[in-house]
Order: structure tokens, then sequence, then C-alpha cells
């Protein structure tokens, strides 16, 4: 048997006859718990096909005598009594009476805010648990986590607008889904209702103020291309030159200056050429455009991987050539003192070196040493054109991310102080005397607005943040970054 009884009981009227019926539970801590989920003035309002099941308790309070055997014996009865205070008169488990009640505790909640709110804690034990039991039959059997319907081809995902109109796709199926299943909106699916009426209003009017015909957006984006290569254009001959005064190998930089120009001037081409089918596309996307700004987002984010397609090819070319001799150079090191890379282990073995083997590796250094300023400065300059490149579209997912979880929904009702984002409580001492168990009132109030916020983010993937060290560590030693 269990050490002590703790009864969760509603607030009713305590001076009119009230019958009631809920579940019996033995705790972590072996407690008995007795939550009282339902209560009405009329018997037959409370009984059904569940009332004689191991673990559903019925009773009454202050029921007239006639009343007091409520026409069928059940296993598991209590009856409550408030002639000198509320206490328990009789308790009946599995058909035995309990004697047990000098350890007995009774909890009266407001049934109507415990069964609206939505926030209470899962490490509050009891009071989760009673809300739990307190929830519509059908909620509790389905609920479900949130599983995508569509999922984004590896090929497909370096693009963003993809990847955003299938989550799209998954977070309205979502909604339906969740709605149908609840027939009602939770304060999830309020947030995410408000975020996209607030992304489609955004978007309509950023699209309005930017352009009203397709050319003028086409003819805008094609400038920015035009200027971009022109910097970079502007860049390389800076590079091939004496940049910040460096005194580079002449021919190696030459060599580089030359094959790195002929990749923009073959995009540039490609881009031009491309020119009639680039304003189809725009045209496409100046529609989708008005699906939000989330949209736009996304397709900015694309016209940032297309307008910097070229300087990323250079930015692959010279962190390979990096690499290799940084890895060159490492692998070189070690043959000066006798070292060399076992690849069977994993690790360094000692090793003996001839005379002319010595005399290759010493030439082959001093060659990519003098070499690696001309490598480092081209590596250098492309490393942060490409974290540029990331940051930006870093800035858009984490714009369409906070777009998609604005928690407007939420914000109002904490505002108004609803009763749905009451998850605080507070036990306050109602009555206590020896003769009567002791007696506490239950009191919810308010969480705090991040708690709520935290709380009700609609399942939208967040982007994935940059691991800072891994990416320092992969500059340094010119691993590419994807």
């Amino acid at each position: 048997m269990a050490q002590s009884i703790r009864i969760i009981l509603p607030k009713f009227n305590l001076n009119k006859p009230t019958y009631f019926k809920g579940y019996v539970n033995i705790s972590e801590k072996k407690e008995l718990v007795i939550y009282i989920t339902e209560y009405s003035i009329n018997y037959k309002d409370i009984t059904n096909e569940e009332s004689d099941k191991d673990n559903v308790i019925t009773g009454y309070c202050n029921a007239c005598p006639r009343h007091r055997g409520m026409d069928v014996v059940h296993k598991n009865t209590l009856v409550l009594e408030t002639r000198e205070g509320l206490c328990v008169k009789e308790m009946t488990l599995n058909g035995k009476n309990v004697d047990k009640r000098d350890n007995c505790i009774i909890m009266l909640y407001d049934h109507e805010k415990f069964k609206c709110t939505e926030t209470i804690s899962d490490s509050m034990d009891y009071f989760s648990e009673l809300q739990y039991l307190l929830k519509d039959e059908s909620n509790r059997l389905n609920i479900c986590s949130f599983e995508p319907v569509l999922r984004t081809p590896y090929w497909l995902s370096s693009s963003m607008f993809i990847q955003h109109m299938l989550n799209y796709v998954n977070l309205v199926n979502w909604l339906i889904s969740t709605v149908k299943r609840d027939k009602k909106v939770t304060i999830k699916q309020g947030n995410l209702i408000l975020a996209i009426l607030t992304d489609v209003a955004l978007g309509y009017f950023i699209l309005g103020l930017l352009t009203q015909e397709k050319k003028e957006l086409s003819a805008m984006l094609m400038g920015i291309l035009e200027k971009l290569v022109n910097l970079l254009y502007s860049l390389l001959k800076w590079l091939m030159g004496s940049p910040a005064g460096l005194k580079l190998n002449n021919a190696f930089n030459k060599m580089l200056g030359k094959y790195f120009s002929y990749h923009i001037q073959l995009w540039w081409l490609f881009l031009d050429v491309t020119g009639e089918k680039l304003d189809i596309i725009l045209h496409v996307y100046h529609y989708l455009g008005y699906l939000g700004l989330t949209f736009q987002a996304a397709i900015i984010s694309d016209m940032i991987c297309v307008a910097t397609f070229h300087s990323y090819c250079i930015y692959v070319y010279a962190a390979r050539l990096f690499n290799i001799q940084i890895s060159g150079l490492v692998a070189l090191m070690r043959l000066f003192v006798g070292r060399k890379y076992n690849p069977l282990r994993g690790g360094i073995d000692s090793c003996e070196y001839t005379n002319q083997e010595l005399f290759v590796g010493t030439v082959a250094f001093t060659i990519l040493l003098l070499l690696l300023p001309t490598t480092t400065m081209y590596y250098i300059v492309f490393t942060l054109f490409r974290l540029l490149s990331l940051g930006m579209q870093y800035i858009l997912a984490k714009l369409i991310y906070l777009v998609q979880t604005l928690p407007l929904y939420v914000v109002t009702l904490w505002l108004a102080r609803s009763p749905r984002v009451a998850g605080d409580i507070l036990l306050e001492v109602e009555c206590y005397e020896e003769s009567s168990p002791l007696l506490l009132r239950v009191k919810l109030f308010n969480k705090s607005l991040q708690e709520v916020v935290n709380n009700f983010k609609p399942p939208v993937e967040a982007p994935k943040h940059f691991e800072w060290t891994n990416l320092l560590s992969n500059v340094v030693v010119g691993k590419q970054i994807i």
C-alpha cells in the first residue's frame, strides 16, 4: 500500500451534493494519487462503460442518504463530507476499505483553467498527469510527433528554394492534420497560422515596393551581376601585380591570374547567352514571391548561389592547391627529422633516408615554400568571398526561420492573460486541522514570455549553426568549406 494519499479535487460548490469520477495512480514515490477529473450534480452524467475499470474511481460529496449507494457498487469509491471541514469519510480500492487516511492531502484546483492550459511542465508530476487526464480522450490517443511528408533529395539540397518549398508543404500538412485531429486550434497551430498570414502580407508589400514589372527585376539583377564580374576582374588584376606591396612569384602569379580570369569570362559568357532564359525564370519567381517574404528570401539565396558560382569555382581550385602545398610541406618537414607517415596504422614511424632522397626533398620543400605566398594570397581572398556568400545565405535562412516562428499568437494570449498560457503553480494552505486532511488550494499563474515563446514554436527546422572551431581548422589547412 502507498505511504501517503494525495487527492487532487476540482473546486465545486461544497454545499451541494456532487458526484465525481477520476483515476487512481501510484506515483514514483509510492504515493497513492487520486485524480478527480469529472464532477456533476447528476450521477448519470459521470457514469459510463469505464466506471468499473481498475484505475477508475467514483464517489460523491454530501450526497443525500438515498444516493449514497449510487445505484451500483464500484471497485473504487471515494466519499467526502464537509461537516468539520472537507475530509475523507470512506475510501474503497479494489473492493477493500482503506483506513489509512491520517497522511492524506487534498488539493483543490480550477477545473476549467487546468483543462484549458497548455503550458504545464512535464516535470510537475501530479499536475502534468492531471492535465493529461483532463484532455479529451481522442486527443490523448492520437498524439503523434511531426513527421515530414516530403524530404529534400540530396541532389537538390543546395537549393534553398526547393528546401523551403518542401518544408512549407510539410508544415501546411502538419497544420491541417493536427487541426482535424484536435478539432481546435492549439497555440502552436495559431502561431503558425498568424506567421503564414504575416509572411504573405510582408511578401506582397515588399515585392510591390521593389518592382512592378519582371523586366525591371531582370535588368536590376543583370546590373548587379555585371558589377560583381567587374569587381572580380579588378581584384584579379590587383592580385596579379604586387598586392599590399608583397613580392610574389611573377610567373606563377600570372598563370593563376589568367587561369582564374578565364573562368570568370566563361561564366559571364554563359550568363549572357542564357539571358532570355533568365527572364523566364525571373518571371516565374516574380509570382512565387507573392507567396510570402520567406519565398523571396529563398529565391534571393539561390540567386546568390548562381551569381557567385564563378567565385566558388575559383575558391575550390585555390583551396585544393593550398591544401596540396600545405600537405606536401608537412610531409617534407618529417623527412628532415627522419619521420614518415604510416597509413596502415595511422601513425608516424621512424625512417632513414638516403642523401639523394634528402636532396630531392629539400628542393621540393624549397619550391613549395617559395610558391606558398602566391597561393595563399589567392586562397585568402576567395575564401573571404566564400565565407561572405555563406554568411549571406545563413542570414536569409535565419530570416526564413524567424518569420515562420513568429510568436504573434502566443504573445497575444500572454498579454491578454489567457489561462491557456498559465503554467506556474502555487500551492496555498486552505485549511489545516488535526482531525481533517491538509487542504491545499492550487493556483495557476502565467509563465514568463520567454518560456511560452520557446515552448510553442511550430515544428520548423532551425538553420544549421556554423561550427566556428571546425570552420577555422578547415580554413587553416585548406579543406573545402561546403
